[in-house]
């Protein structure tokens, strides 16, 4: 039996061509696909090399940085030098106030009596101007020995407490000198 051509067996010419026509058409869409994705992953191979080929090699030089960042200390001790008795400079109250006292007591801030406000001072003044001066010297509650500031004498202390009950209205015989 012999095969006869699709010619023969009736079907036109131009369904063959078609069908011809999509095969080719198929092929190429896979080629074009395919060597669109090798160009990708060639392209992204080329880059990668390219940002290795970049890197230094690693010293341990940073490892040593990274180290040394890590156990250096935090903080260093400042221990202050107290000053020869004669190298003092005479500050009045009001000048130790404006320094060092105002911070806290302008505002009243953690419980200190505001400058001004006599209810505050009057029960601090009644124990004495000497324990009003003692307590600033050493601290009490919140406040810091000499108010913070460990160049300040006992002179400049209670010329400060006098200033500041005197600007609050409270007389003081310190006052009149």
């Amino acid at each position: 039996m012999r095969r006869l051509s699709s010619v023969q067996r009736g079907e036109s010419v131009s369904s063959h061509v078609l069908q011809t026509d999509k095969s080719v058409f198929t092929t190429s869409i896979a080629l074009v696909s395919a060597l669109t994705l090798l160009a990708t992953v060639l392209f992204l191979v080329a880059a990668l090399i390219g940002v290795i080929s970049r890197v230094p090699p690693d010293d341990g030089s940073r490892k040593g940085v990274a180290v040394i960042e890590r156990i250096k200390p935090v903080a260093q001790v400042a221990i202050a030098v107290p000053k020869p008795a004669g190298a003092e400079i005479k500050l009045t109250g009001q000048e130790v106030y404006n320094k060092v006292c105002i911070n806290c007591h302008a505002a009243g801030v953690l419980g200190a009596p505001k400058v001004g406000v006599k209810e505050l001072w009057e029960p601090r003044f009644a124990q004495g101007l000497n324990t009003l001066a003692n307590n600033a010297l050493s601290g009490v509650r919140a406040m810091p020995a000499k108010g913070g500031d460990p160049s300040l004498t006992e002179a400049n202390i209670h010329d400060a407490i006098v200033y500041m009950l005197g600007e609050t209205g409270i007389k003081t015989d310190e006052a009149a000198k």
